[in-house]
């Protein structure tokens, strides 16, 4: 572990409540903003997810800290009028627009949107064929806690996929995305937030930036889903290294 690592990434008292108020505030442009941070990636980094979820057809799914719903939506249209698809989220008001943006997808069946603890779901053991998960592990209390948590509710030969924003390790293209992080997101963070801080911390796209700092990556990432349970954990670097798509997988 390297010395800035921090194995539960940024934490402080009343996170739990301040993430809740971040994602409420940032509901209704969290989609646009996405897009801007990404440099327009994003919809690749999740179609690489659906790849690595494997064969979705029929198949019982979740995504864990779903926000607007956007990994729900394509994994409902990959596992089809036979799948199953839950979408979970802390924040009632993120899952106002994605049920929303439901009614304009034409999806083969509906996803059952619920508000949810990443740390304590609410399903039995062993429920579920695929969880997947997008930037949300940065958010939560324990991060390790949230990886038991998607051992638990899969079956045997079950899938974890999770998306985690990441920093390039080297140090050329680190340089370039600083610049990008700290200069353009800012700015464009603060065209929509006003720079207002949130429950006296921070304000929202500087806890959006900043939670990447110390944030666990790579290889330490994947030995707290080898602690989990999963008999088989890697991850892929994405885009040079700004974002980490881990699977997991349960035998």
């Amino acid at each position: 572990m390297t010395e800035e690592t921090k194995p539960n990434g940024t934490q402080f008292d009343g996170k739990e409540e301040f993430v809740k108020d971040v994602f409420t505030e940032i509901a209704s442009y969290y989609d646009e903003m996405n897009e801007l941070m990404s440099i327009g990636m994003i919809k690749g980094w999740h179609n690489f997810m659906m790849r690595k979820a494997g064969d979705l057809r029929s198949k019982k799914c979740m995504d864990i800290g779903t926000g607007t719903g956007e990994i729900a939506f394509l994994l409902a249209e990959n596992a089809g009028e036979g799948g199953e698809v839950y979408g979970v989220d802390i924040t009632p008001k993120m899952l106002e627009f994605a049920e929303l943006k439901m009614k304009e997808r034409g999806l083969p069946k509906p996803v059952t949107f619920e508000v949810g603890d990443a740390l304590a779901l609410r399903f039995e053991d062993c429920s579920f064929d695929v969880v997947t998960s997008g930037y949300m592990l940065r958010n939560v209390t324990d991060v390790q806690k949230a990886i038991d948590e998607m051992y638990r509710v899969l079956r045997p030969g079950g899938r974890a996929v999770v998306a985690e924003l990441s920093k390039p390790d080297d140090r050329f293209v680190r340089y370039f995305y600083e610049m990008h992080m700290k200069h353009r997101v800012a700015r464009l963070g603060r065209k929509y937030d006003g720079g207002m801080t949130i429950d006296g911390k921070y304000s929202a796209y500087e806890w959006l930036t900043s939670s990447v700092e110390g944030f666990p990556r790579g290889e330490e990432m994947t030995k707290k889903f080898l602690k989990a349970g999963f008999d088989e954990a890697q991850y892929f670097v994405k885009t040079f290294g700004a974002v980490n798509i881990y699977l997991g997988i349960k035998k």
